[in-house]
C-alpha cells in the first residue's frame, strides 16, 4: 500500500511539474509575444511563419523516436545514451546544413530575398535543440519535471527580454529571430551545466539500430507532421498575403497555449506511466479515457470561450491592427481542441511498439488532407479555415478507428465518457457566453471564463471520486 501511494505521490509530483513546465513556458511565451505583437506588425510574424519550418524541425528532433525508445527500454546503458547522442547531433548537423545551402533557394521560392539570411541565423536552432535531448530524456526517466520546468522558464523568459528589447529598438522581424537562437542556446547550456551527463559510452551500431528500428517510423511520422503543417503556412502566405499568415500564426499561438501544453504533459508523463500498464488492459485503457476527460473537462470550455470572445480577445491582448485575426482565431480555437485527443492514441501505437503503423496512418492521413487543402485553397481562407477543423477531427477519427481495430480500445465505452462530458460543457458555454453583457470588456470576459468552469470543475469532482 505505502509503494501504491508512494508511486501515486510521485506520478502526481510529475504531472504538476510537467503542466507547470507547460503553462509557464507556453503562458510566459504567450505574454511575451503579445508584448511583441504590439510593436510589430502582422507581416512581420508573417515572415516568420514563413520560415518557421526551422522550429519545427527543431521539434521533430525533440520529440523524436529515439527519445522514446530510450524511455520505453527496461535498463538504459551507457552506450544506449551516447549511441542516441551521436545520432541526434549528427542528424541536427544534417538538418541545419540542407538549410544552409538551400536557403537561397527557398528565399528565391518565397520571393523574399532577405529570408536567406534569416533562414541561416534562424536554424541555428536545430543544432542547440539537439544537443540537449539526453539530459531531458535522463530527467523524463526520473520523473524529475521540477527541473525542466525551471530551465524552460527560465529560458523563455531570458530569451523574452531579448526579444522585446530588440523590438523596441526597431529591429523588426530579427528580434522574433534572434528570440528563438537564444531561447534554444540558453536552454542547451543550461541543461548541460545542471546535468553533468557526459558521453562516457561507446557508440554502438546495434545499439543505435536496435533505437532506430523502434523510433525511425516515429521519425518520419514526426516528420510528415512538419510538412503537412508548413504546407498551410506556405499556402497561406503563398496563395493569400503574408498578413494572413500573420494572422493565422498569431491565432495560432494564442490556440496552441492550452493544446500544446495538454499534449506535452500527456506525452512527457502518461507515456512512461502506459509503458508500465500495458498487460493489464483494464488499468490500460481506463487510463488512456479518464485523461481524454480530464483533457475535455479542462480544455473544452476554454476553446469555446475563445470561440464565442474572439474578437474582444484579439482587441484586448492585440489592439485594433490585429483585429482581422479575430476569425482565425474563433475557428482555430475549436480545432485545436481536437489536437490532444487525437495524440493521445499516438501513445497507444508507441507504447504497443506499433511505430510501423504510426507511420502508415502519418503518411496516408496527411497525403488525403494535403490533396484536399490543393484542392480547396481556391476557396478563399474562410474555406480553408473550417477545413482544418474537418482535418482535426477526421485524424482523430481515424486514430479511434485503429486503436480499436489492432489494440481493442473500447471505442463505445470511449465515446459514451466523452459525450457525457462534452453536452452539459457545449450547453453551460452556449449559455453563459450569449447571455452574460458586462459594459467592460475585461470584466466579461473574466466572468465568462469563471462561470464557464463550474461545470467542468463539478465533473472533475466526480472524474476523481470514480475508480478505473
Amino acid at each position: 500500500m505505502k509503494e501504491a501511494i508512494f508511486v501515486n505521490i510521485r506520478e502526481f509530483k510529475a504531472f504538476f511539474w510537467s503542466f507547470v513546465d507547460g503553462v509557464g513556458s507556453q503562458g510566459s511565451q504567450l505574454i511575451i509575444t503579445i508584448m511583441l505583437a504590439r510593436l510589430l506588425t502582422p507581416a512581420d510574424f508573417g515572415v516568420i511563419g514563413l520560415i518557421s519550418v526551422v522550429v519545427y524541425l527543431s521539434n521533430v528532433i525533440g520529440n523524436g523516436g529515439l527519445n522514446n525508445s530510450l524511455i520505453r527500454k527496461a535498463k538504459v546503458s551507457a552506450d544506449d545514451f551516447t549511441s542516441v547522442f551521436v545520432f541526434n547531433i549528427t542528424v541536427g548537423i544534417l538538418l541545419y546544413a540542407i538549410i544552409f545551402f538551400s536557403s537561397g533557394f527557398l528565399a528565391h521560392f518565397l520571393k523574399l530575398p532577405e529570408a536567406e539570411v534569416y533562414l541561416k541565423i534562424y536554424a541555428l536552432s536545430i543544432i542547440f535543440t539537439s544537443f540537449e535531448q539526453i539530459q531531458r530524456v535522463t530527467l523524463t526517466l526520473d520523473l524529475n519535471f521540477r527541473t525542466q520546468a525551471k530551465i524552460t522558464l527560465f529560458s523563455v523568459i531570458f530569451s523574452g527580454v531579448i526579444a522585446l528589447i530588440l523590438a523596441h529598438s526597431g529591429f523588426g522581424v530579427w528580434a522574433l529571430i534572434i528570440q528563438t537562437v537564444v531561447l534554444s542556446s540558453v536552454r542547451c547550456v543550461i541543461f548541460w551545466c545542471v546535468i553533468r551527463w557526459k558521453p562516457t559510452g561507446h557508440f554502438k551500431w546495434p545499439l543505435l539500430l536496435e533505437h532506430l528500428n523502434f523510433g525511425y517510423k516515429l521519425l518520419l511520422g514526426n516528420f510528415v507532421d512538419v510538412a503537412y503543417r508548413y504546407m498551410f503556412n506556405l499556402g497561406i502566405g503563398k496563395f493569400y498575403s503574408v498578413t494572413d499568415l500573420g494572422f493565422y500564426n498569431q491565432a495560432t499561438k494564442l490556440t496552441e497555449v492550452p493544446s500544446m501544453t495538454i499534449t506535452s504533459v500527456v506525452r512527457r508523463v502518461n507515456y512512461p506511466i502506459i509503458s508500465k500498464l500495458r498487460h493489464n488492459d483494464k488499468c490500460y485503457f481506463g487510463n488512456l479515457i479518464n485523461i481524454a476527460s480530464y483533457i475535455i473537462s479542462v480544455y473544452l470550455p476554454v476553446s469555446l470561450w475563445l470561440s464565442f470572445n474572439s474578437h474582444d480577445i484579439i482587441l484586448k491582448l492585440l489592439g485594433e491592427r490585429w483585429v482581422g485575426a479575430s476569425l482565425f482565431l474563433s475557428i482555430l480555437s475549436l480545432a485545436f481542441f481536437v489536437v490532444p485527443l487525437s495524440n493521445l492514441f499516438g501513445n497507444i501505437l508507441s507504447v504497443e511498439g506499433r511505430t510501423d503503423l504510426y507511420l502508415k496512418i502519418r503518411l496516408s492521413v496527411k497525403l488525403i488532407l494535403g490533396i484536399m487543402f490543393v484542392l480547396i485553397h481556391s476557396y478563399g481562407i474562410h474555406v480553408v479555415l473550417y477545413f482544418i477543423i474537418f482535418a482535426t477531427v477526421f485524424e482523430w477519427f481515424v486514430n479511434i478507428v485503429i486503436s480499436h481495430k489492432y489494440f481493442k480500445f473500447p471505442v463505445f465505452k470511449y465515446i459514451k465518457r466523452i459525450v457525457l462530458i462534452m453536452v452539459p460543457i457545449i450547453i453551460s458555454s452556449v449559455l453563459i457566453n450569449y447571455s452574460i453583457n458586462i459594459n467592460s470588456i475585461i470584466g466579461d470576459l473574466a466572468v465568462k471564463l469563471i462561470l464557464s468552469m463550474i461545470v467542468p470543475a463539478g465533473i472533475l469532482f466526480l472524474l476523481s471520486k470514480e475508480k478505473v
